[in-house]
């Protein structure tokens, strides 16, 4: 056997090998935390193992405390995946950052994790047994602008069991971050155990706002009667937390007629296919993903291209996802779009901006990508079909006999004669019906819109009595069904109206929501410019392709 061969073998060898090794992981359920408080560190091995990691490494910066080991097994689709955790109590010995070393686990290490610990606040108070805690990121922020709650549960009691509700209030959208964190802590020299939870929450009108209190409801155990076993007995609990006020900004006026997309980042990113050289006629897919730091994948906003010069766009499809680091909401929007060649050379992609407002330097910004030329080749020859000769030389045509006997008698002239009449009556009849089903469509464009109001709970037909927030939201809910569309804002629906009485009143509107100036719009027929086909939009919207159309159409 060759060299070449055995190192090959060699090598698949150490590939398969190392691919067969359990991937091991390390995390903590928080990254932050004060001191005489407590966190948990789990270790994840994706195989079942009887070893155990070396948790005295961490005697130097930590006190360690109980630690617990599980395994499970799952069987999805034939394949068996089994899992080993580890889960172990740690306390920080001494203020400042520290490092937990990886940990080895059948050969395999952990990754290096760093730990805050910050000074206790002083001003922290005990407030008996059982309490709740209520602490927000912010006191202010703009409509829509992500605000984070962290919510804690404290008690000094055993509790049996219990139930807490979910924070919310009018006009305020509400996600859960995390999971939540169960820990220990420190409050007048009492230990209390701590269930932590972290919300992001997004308002929808300005003004002030007031978030309905949390209530815990559930069991202690009662020590002042005897009981033993499963029959030990309990007594309720019930305790209800403060209401938290906060202040919700006004949009911005430089934001208020496009996409309002506060952020603490927003990131544009583009790639091509890789199946070079384009060719004129050949699709070419171009990929846009969008990641915003600190909003949900619903208040993203549409993306529209430019026309290119040279080619033809036609959107593919549109991924969106939302996901969580433990302390924000990180949404991402992917669109596909193929984009078609029609002439040979250089294919010039405009730029594309994005303008959106950053929270964290209070100011808005731009994200960008540049502008990007790419080379278009002719259409390759091998896939055009020449056409087919035609013979212009047919033979000629050889004359038949026809017996005396078989010629057409002039009963059989006059059925034909008949049957010609109606072929020509029935014609002008399919004609005739042409001509109505195709101006039915026209005179229906505008009512199908009107037809198609969804079922609000502020009907279109009681807006006059509806506040402006009531107004605002039926008007997009109503557009959005009406047009297959997914705007968010009235000054998305604005930009697509032709001049008139229903834009300008649109606009009225939105300065009545988020101008500075304290403006009151009068009341407007909105159900009868429904009906007139005055709500529909001016600009044709892009279509959604059904596959791709042909090369020279």
């Amino acid at each position: 056997m060759s060299r070449s061969v055995t190192g090959i073998i060699a090598l698949s060898l150490l590939l398969l090998s190392s691919w067969a090794q359990a991937a091991i992981k390390a995390a903590v359920d928080r990254s932050t935390v004060l001191f005489g408080e407590s966190l948990t560190l789990t270790i994840t091995a994706d195989k079942n193992t009887n070893s155990q990691p070396d948790f005295t490494l961490l005697d130097a910066v930590f006190h360690v405390g109980q630690t617990g080991k599980s395994s499970s097994t799952q069987i999805i689709n034939g394949e068996v995946n089994t899992q080993t955790t580890w889960q172990v109590l740690l306390v920080p010995k001494s203020l400042g950052t520290h490092l937990i070393p990886p940990l080895e686990v059948d050969g395999e290490r952990t990754e290096t994790i760093k730990i805050t610990v910050n000074k206790p606040d002083p001003n922290a108070q005990a407030k008996g047994d059982l309490f709740i805690e209520l602490e927000t990121n912010k006191d202010s922020a703009y409509v829509q602008e992500e605000i984070l709650l962290t919510v804690r549960l404290m008690y000094a009691i055993n509790l049996k069991n219990g139930a807490l509700t979910e924070p919310g209030g009018d006009g305020v959208i509400v996600q859960q971050i995390s999971k939540g964190a169960n820990y220990t802590t420190q409050r007048d020299g009492k230990t209390y155990q701590v269930l932590e939870r972290k919300y992001a929450i997004y308002a929808e009108n300005s003004g002030p706002l007031t978030l309905n209190p949390l209530v815990f409801e559930g069991e202690v155990t009662d020590n002042s009667r005897q009981s033993f076993g499963l029959f030990q007995r309990g007594r309720p609990v019930r305790h209800v937390s403060e209401m938290l006020d906060l202040e919700i900004k006004q949009i911005p006026p430089e934001f208020v007629n496009q996409a309002w997309i506060p952020a603490r980042q927003v990131t544009l990113q583009q790639s091509w296919s890789q199946d070079q050289p384009y060719r004129v006629g050949e699709p070419i897919t171009r990929t846009i993903n969008l990641t915003v730091a600190g909003q949900a994948e619903t208040q993203l906003p549409e993306l529209q291209l430019a026309d290119i010069d040279g080619a033809k766009i036609y959107q593919d499809k549109t991924d969106t996802i939302t996901r969580q680091d433990g302390q924000q909401l990180i949404s991402s929007k992917v669109i596909k779009y193929a984009i078609i060649p029609t002439r040979q050379g250089l294919l010039e992609i405009p730029e594309f901006t994005l303008d959106w407002f950053d929270t964290t330097s209070q100011s808005g910004k731009v994200a960008r990508i540049p502008a990007t030329t790419l080379a278009v080749a002719a259409a390759d020859a091998s896939t055009v079909q020449a056409p087919q000769a035609v013979d212009f030389n047919p033979p000629a045509i050889q004359p038949t006999a026809v017996p005396i006997g078989e010629l057409v008698s002039p009963e059989a002239t006059g059925s034909a004669f008949v049957w010609q009449v109606l072929t020509v009556v029935f014609a002008a009849l399919w004609l005739f019906t042409v001509m109505l089903w195709w101006r039915r469509p026209a005179r229906r464009v505008h009512a199908s819109a009107a037809e198609a109001a969804p079922n609000n709970p502020v009907a279109i037909n009681s807006l006059a009595q509806a506040t402006p927030s009531e107004v605002q939201q039926t008007l997009i809910n109503w557009w959005n069904q009406a047009h297959e569309q997914r705007v968010t804002n009235l000054g998305q629906i604005s930009a697509q109206l032709a001049d008139g009485e229903p834009k300008a009143a649109i606009d009225a509107l939105q300065q009545q929501l988020y101008g500075a100036a304290t403006t009151t719009a009068e009341p407007q027929p909105w159900p009868v410019w429904i009906k007139q086909g005055l709500l529909h939009p001016h600009s044709q919207q892009a279509p959604k392709a059904v596959g791709l159309p042909g090369l020279y159409d």
